[in-house]
């Protein structure tokens, strides 16, 4: 389990784990509160949607290779991805993930939106009101959609130098390609 959730956003667990389950914490937004550029994300609402994403990658790429890497070096077996709902932060990480294995922008896009469809009976259930209207009134306001953000996101961006600059080898790229799609 890849936990992207920053420190103060645990709980305590709602059921125990199996004890050959472990979990890596990969906080992507700790500590973050203090920068003028993620502040301003958060108050513009931009922070929440795939708008981000770019900036993020560009600004905070060591926080990005780490998850990936969390993930390339994991015990053999499936790697869930964790953040509060499941949209954003994992939305970001999973896009990279995507992006490095060759999967195209619009199907990534589609995946992203799929997951966002995904979320609204889960949310419900847990008594949290539709975060889609808002996330759309943002995306609106920006003149685009979240399929055409990340599509805009992904156009220009060369995810394995990102990574690399981030601090990912090409050994870690090495493994997670064999790890998500087999050896080259």
């Amino acid at each position: 389990l890849v936990d992207l959730r920053n420190a103060d956003e645990h709980e305590a667990e709602a059921a125990n784990r199996p004890s050959e389950l472990v979990t890596v914490a990969v906080p992507l937004e700790d500590g973050l509160r203090e920068d003028a550029e993620f502040t301003r994300w958060e108050r513009s609402g931009v922070l929440g949607t795939p708008l981000y994403y770019g900036a993020f990658l560009s600004r905070w790429p060591e926080r990005a290779a780490a998850a990936v890497a969390a993930v390339a070096h994991a015990r053999s077996g499936g790697v869930l991805i964790c953040c509060g709902h499941g949209r954003d932060r994992t939305g970001l990480v999973v896009m990279v993930l995507l992006a490095l294995v060759g999967v195209t922008p619009d199907d990534i896009a589609a995946d992203y939106e799929l997951s966002a469809d995904r979320l609204r009976p889960f949310c419900a259930q847990l008594g949290h009101g539709d975060e889609s209207t808002k996330i759309n009134e943002v995306l609106a306001r920006e003149n685009t959609s979240a399929r055409a953000a990340i599509v805009t996101t992904l156009a220009p961006l060369d995810v394995r130098t990102r990574l690399r600059a981030g601090g990912l080898s090409d050994d870690d790229l090495a493994v997670l390609r064999a790890r998500l799609i087999g050896p080259a």
